[in-house]
């Protein structure tokens, strides 16, 4: 048996302890746990999901306290599933007990099944989202997702006559964000 990589990952800082998925894991036997921060709605930008699944070798183990830890979509919690097996490691999730080497297909099958369960917990989640948005906006509260661009230092590079272009670049965002703050 080779070593045990655990996964953990919360969806925001606000009200969430990753910690308490780390001592868990290690108690179940994970050697090292890659720990996350974001949206398990896509397997973009997961750095360290991806770092676990470079990190594996032929019979490691990769662990998660849940199927949505790793995925709340099927087809992202198969790719995942998928690229263990091609490295001859398995899947292990803690709750439910899941244990998926390739070989059997209830592994699969249960894999489907908490990934449909994933996808189902993450409609409900925008649908509430959405109705949260729209009683704010009714009551003229709403004011957005604030802004992650510094419009005052866009506006300060281009008056030292840097080019929209070589602002993007600096400050790593798009052009049209560029221009946007430019505008506004």
């Amino acid at each position: 048996m080779g070593k045990t990589l655990g996964y953990a990952r919360i969806s925001t800082n606000e009200g969430q302890d990753i910690q308490s998925q780390k001592a868990r894991l290690e108690d179940l036997g994970a050697v090292v746990v890659f720990c996350e921060t974001g949206n398990g709605s896509s397997l973009n930008g997961r750095d360290q999901l991806e770092a676990a699944l470079r990190l594996l070798e032929p019979g490691d183990e990769l662990l998660a306290l849940h199927p949505d830890r790793l995925a709340r979509d099927t087809g992202d919690l198969l790719t995942i599933a998928k690229r263990i097996v091609e490295k001859k490691a398995i899947l292990r999730i803690h709750d439910p007990a899941i244990t998926f080497d390739g070989s059997d297909m209830m592994g699969e099958v249960l894999l489907i099944v908490f990934g449909l369960v994933g996808s189902i917990e993450k409609h409900f989640i925008k649908a509430r989202q959405r109705r949260g948005i729209e009683a704010a906006k009714l009551r003229n509260v709403y004011k957005g997702r604030p802004s992650t661009i510094d419009f005052n230092r866009v506006k300060e590079l281009h008056a030292e006559g840097m080019r929209p272009t070589d602002i993007a670049r600096e400050m790593k965002i798009g052009r049209a964000s560029v221009y946007r703050a430019l505008a506004a």
